[in-house]
Formats: structure tokens, sequence, C-alpha cells
């Protein structure tokens, strides 16, 4: 680990079978700051062939190990309650990783670590009550169904919420015996190898190890014969490799999670205030960086003006919360880095004269990668801006006549990730749900998730679901045994 004269120290090693470790490559790399540009680190380490090699192997070993794999339910759900505890003891720790190379503001990510934790919490009560089946003898045989792992998991994690994918992987591929590596993005991987080193004191070497790097070393994963799963959220075109890869390979099972461009649909009859705040938190959290932030809000003709004028006031106030994400009094920082604040910039180059734009649309300040928080009307169905994800706290609005027209426009796209409609007719809510193309859809309220439910999408978003009952089985093989 290389010590700085910042508030914690910065981890730069791999971390393999219990260990920080170098990498059998010599290439290091530099990490900034989106906040100014300074610079973070420059020795993290990428994991190599001969690295994914080494930590597969510790895997496997500690898979077959009788000290994980000999362990009792009760006993693994212990020890994710433990891992629970040490989260929450270094809190402060995990969120400033983040922090550092994010720019993720102090607030924000501390309710991560603290959503990251909570799953682990909710993971431990589930490790002795993931039932199998039976079946009566009535033709001679007894039918048993039970759950057995799958191995070594693969978890490739995104940028934008790292602690919390982190758990949403590992998590349930603990509770049900698996082992996991993880390969978070290169542009946020402190706190996973910090989390790893955390858990050291909890798991046998082997069960959690990390393996920083780009693309290459996310193909090495999925092209590995003894990896048996792939969870990954990212990108729709990364996700298409992946599946690819793992194809070619093994035949190894894949959870994808790749974007989305959700829907809002705001009706005459909705509580216009509610609406508003929704829509609002929903496209300026995390600075837009969430695959289910509400970037297309369809509105009413007969209530249009209105809401656009309490949207836009909304989110022209929403700027007033820019600033340091060191700061507590910050509610939104900056976008990841200058590659992230080039591609949503230009989208309003490729769409100029396209669309409308009532506020924002501008890189915040001089320095950093902050944009302001936009709000685009009426743009052309096939602007870029309108019809791909961008990532950023930009969104675009559209009225409707009547729910035909809605569901129309909502649908008429490849993402199908999380949706939402606001009324106050349940049984309008309830019609128009079940028609919306979404793996999730939320009742005056978008952008929601929990951790209780199912998480996936449809169409080119993705397929598999995390979280609740779902995540554990996708870590999970079942087996019949029939007994005479």
């Amino acid at each position: 680990m290389t010590t700085t004269e910042n508030a914690f120290p910065i981890p730069t090693q791999l971390f393999i079978n219990g260990e920080y470790t170098d990498s059998s490559s010599s290439e290091r790399v530099s990490v900034y700051s989106p906040v100014d540009g300074s610079l973070v680190t420059d020795k993290l380490q990428y994991a190599a062939e001969d690295d994914v090699n080494r930590a597969v192997a510790s895997a496997q070993t500690a898979f077959r190990s009788k000290s994980w794999a000999g362990l009792t339910a009760k006993e693994r759900g212990r020890a994710l309650m433990r891992i629970y505890q040490v989260m929450l003891a270094h809190k402060e720790e995990l969120a400033w990783l983040d922090r550092v190379t994010m720019g993720k503001p102090v607030n924000s990510g501390l309710a991560e670590v603290q959503l990251a934790a909570d799953l682990f919490e909710y993971y431990a009560g589930w490790t002795d009550k993931h039932a199998g089946d039976t079946f009566p003898a009535d033709d001679g045989f007894l039918k048993i169904v039970q759950h057995e792992p799958l191995g070594v998991c693969a978890g490739i994690l995104p940028w934008n919420g790292p602690l919390a994918l982190i758990a949403v992987k590992t998590a349930p591929a603990l509770a049900t015996g698996n082992v996991m590596i993880l390969k978070p993005s290169e542009k946020s991987p402190l706190s996973a190898l910090r989390f790893a080193s955390l858990v050291a004191d909890i798991l046998p070497p082997g069960v959690v190890q990390v393996l920083t790097g780009a693309g290459a070393t996310g193909e090495l994963l999925a092209r590995h014969p003894q990896i048996r799963k792939i969870s990954f959220t990212g990108s729709g075109l990364t996700g298409k490799k992946i599946q690819r890869a793992a194809a070619e390979s093994n035949l190894k099972r894949v959870t994808l999670e790749l974007g989305g461009k959700t829907p809002a649909g705001i009706f005459e009859d909705c509580n216009l205030e509610n609406a508003v705040k929704w829509a609002v938190d929903a496209i300026t959290k995390n600075t837009g960086q969430v695959c289910i932030a509400a970037s297309r809000i369809y509105v009413q003709e007969s209530i249009a003006e209105e809401f656009v004028d309490a949207f836009v006031k909304s989110m022209k106030a929403a700027a007033d919360g820019i600033g340091d994400p060191h700061s507590a009094d910050t509610k939104y920082g900056p976008l990841a880095d200058q590659a992230q604040l080039a591609r949503v910039q230009s989208f309003f180059t490729e769409d100029a004269g396209k669309t409308q734009v009532l506020v924002g649309g501008h890189r915040h300040g001089e320095k950093g990668c902050f944009f302001e928080p936009t709000v685009l009307y009426n743009p052309d169905p096939q602007a870029s801006v309108y019809k791909n994800e961008i990532f950023g706290p930009v969104a675009c609005v559209r009225t409707f006549k009547d729910e035909e027209d809605f569901l129309q426009m909502a649908n008429d796209t490849e993402y199908g990730l999380n949706a939402a409609v606001f009324t106050k007719d349940i049984n309008r809510a309830l019609r128009i749900s079940s028609r919306l193309e979404s793996g999730t859809v939320g009742v005056n309220c978008v952008s929601m998730l929990d951790y209780q439910v199912p998480f996936g999408g449809s169409k080119q978003s993705g397929f598999g679901r995390e979280f609740g009952l779902y995540g554990l089985k996708s870590y999970t093989e079942p087996k019949s045994i029939l007994v005479k």
C-alpha cells in the first residue's frame, strides 16, 4: 500500500489469496480527481493473465476447502454479519476512497456504504433459509431438489456505484457458498481493494479477491475456463462482449445489467409537487450517473406548462448544491472524469438545433468535471440525447395526450430497466404498470429500488436478476436427487 498525505492510505496492489500482492506486470496507472484534476495515485497496478490465473487457482482452492465449504449455513450467515459490522466500522474510510476517485459527496458516499453493509446484513439472514423442495414418493421415488453453489464467480463492477455493486454481487454469492473475484472499474478501484483487505480477517484466503484493471482484465475473467459465473454491470457494448466470451469459453452463467433510459409518465391527476420532487432527485442523484435515472419525462398536455415551470425552477435550484464533495453541505459532485464530461457535452454538439434547452446544458465552473442540471423540452425523437443513455444530469421532457400516447413513447426504446407512472388513480397505475416494458415500475416514485425484490432489465437492458431471493437463485444450480 502507498501512504500519502491524504486522510487514509491508498491501496494500489492487487488483492489475491488474502493479501496485497504485486501484479506480474510492471505497468503502473495514474488515477486523477474529477474535482480538480489532481493526482490521486500514479502507482495503481493492473492484473495480467498470470495474476488472473493465480487468483482463480486460489479461489478454486478456497471454494473446495473445509474452512469455507465446511461451514454450516448459519456460520456463513455469521460471517456475513461480521462483514456488515466491519463495513460500518470503516464507513468514513470506504466513502473517502470513492470520494477521491469519483467525487461522490460526503453524505452520498456514506449512504452508499450503509446500503452496501445493509445488503450483507440482509443476505446473512438468508443463508439458512434458502430451502429446496421435496415431492411425494407416490411413484416409488422420493424426489429432492437442493440448491448448490456454482463455484468461482466474478463480479465486474461499474464506476458509478463501486461499494453498492460490490455488495449486490458478493453478498448473495457468499450467502450461497460461492467464492468471488471482483474487478472494479479502473476509474474507481480503491474501495474494492480496501473492502477485500477488511474482510480478509473474516473469510478464508481466496474467498474474496480483487483484480484491478481495464477491459483486458475483464475479458480474461470472462474467458477463464474455471470461472462459473460472471455478473456484470455496465454498458451494452461491453455486456455483449462478455456474453460472447462466456459462451466461447465454458458456457459460464452470465447476469447482465446494461443500463437504461427510464421513462416517467406524469398524469394530470397526479400530486404535482411529489412528481416534481421525484423527477429532480431521479436525474440529479449521483450527478445523473445512475442506470435508472429518469432521463425521459413525459407530462400530460393539460398540466405541461405548470409541471415544466416547477421542474425547471427546481433544477435551477439544484445547481446551488454543486460543490466540493468533501463538504457535508454539497449535494452534487462532478462527473466521473474528463472522458465522461466530454461524452455528456458531445450530446449538445451532435443535437444542436434538435431540442430546446430550458435550463443548463453547460459545464459548471471552470475547473473539474462539473455539469449543470439540464432540462430539454420536446427534443426531436431521433435526437441522440433523447434516444441514448447520457449518464449525466440531463432530462428530456415531452408531452403526451393520453395513456396510449404515453405508452407508445415510453416503450419505443431498446432499454427496459426502470419506468414510472404518477397518478392518483390506482387502476390506471396498475394498468399502465403492466404494459410498461421494464423490469421495475414505480408508482408515484421513480428510480427507486428495494433489495427485497428483484432488480434487472428487459430488452437490451440485460437479463438475469439481482436482489432478494432471485439474487440467491442466480448463484446456485438446482440439483435433483431421486431416492428409491
